[in-house]
């Protein structure tokens, strides 16, 4: 994924936060599908960045509000899992399945019967259940709202730890998805800059969402074709 950045051309992404890019500074991304994925890219003597991988996604997950506290100890109850789970298991696929669950047996006068059966039979695709019917459905709304607003507070804190200022960009499938609530709503980036007296480090850093779901690849065969020119 990180490598693949290094691909990008101008219409594949939006910018979401508009400050000029310090290049030869530090890369980073974050990027929500069937799991959470954080890496980050540094520049050598040569100008050549290089990625590194990590599993920032496993990090603790921090409730917010009371309704996220709730969710937490939720969570905990059912996993079994002591006193912290990951990030993960919230900004994620199966994380927002998670979030429509908890809701729809807190809420459940405000639960649709027939979104709720298609979520029920949605298996692996409840997330996109969750984000076709969001506009429509208070109890999906309500989903991605905390779902964006946990994704915006980690890559925040992702962006504390690497201070990107050559561009940190959100990546995987479930943005591009559910583009409104991270362009439209201020959610994602409230909860992104919402880091005290250091928010001005972070504000200076661009940020970007990338359209495109083939960075993998795109990846994969930057860093094999780099691995070649050096052969050669």
């Amino acid at each position: 994924m990180g490598y693949g950045l290094l691909t990008l051309r101008p219409h594949e992404y939006i910018v979401l936060n508009d400050v000029p890019k310090d290049e030869g500074a530090p890369m980073a991304t974050i990027g929500a599908g069937t799991g959470l994925g954080e890496c980050f890219l540094t520049p050598g003597m040569d100008g050549q960045y290089s990625c590194f991988a990590c599993e920032g996604g496993h990090t603790d997950f921090a409730p917010a509000d009371e309704i996220e506290i709730e969710l937490y100890n939720d969570i905990k109850e059912k996993l079994g899992c002591g006193q912290r789970f990951s990030v993960e298991r919230i900004v994620s696929g199966p994380g927002l399945a998670t979030i429509y669950a908890f809701l729809a047996k807190k809420f459940p006068e405000k639960v649709d019967p027939k979104v709720h059966e298609e979520f029920l039979m949605a298996n692996t695709q409840q997330g996109k259940v969750i984000g076709e019917n969001a506009k429509t459905n208070e109890l999906c709304n309500q989903t991605l709202e905390i779902f964006v607003g946990a994704y915006g507070r980690e890559a925040g804190n992702e962006m504390l730890k690497y201070l990107p200022r050559g561009g940190f960009y959100i990546t995987g499938g479930l943005a591009p998805k559910n583009l409104d609530y991270f362009t439209k709503k201020d959610i994602f980036l409230n909860s992104m800059f919402d880091k005290g007296r250091v928010s001005p480090a972070i504000r200076a850093c661009p940020v970007y969402l990338v359209l495109n779901e083939d960075l993998g690849e795109r990846g994969a065969h930057y860093y094999a074709y780099q691995l070649l020119k050096e052969m050669q």
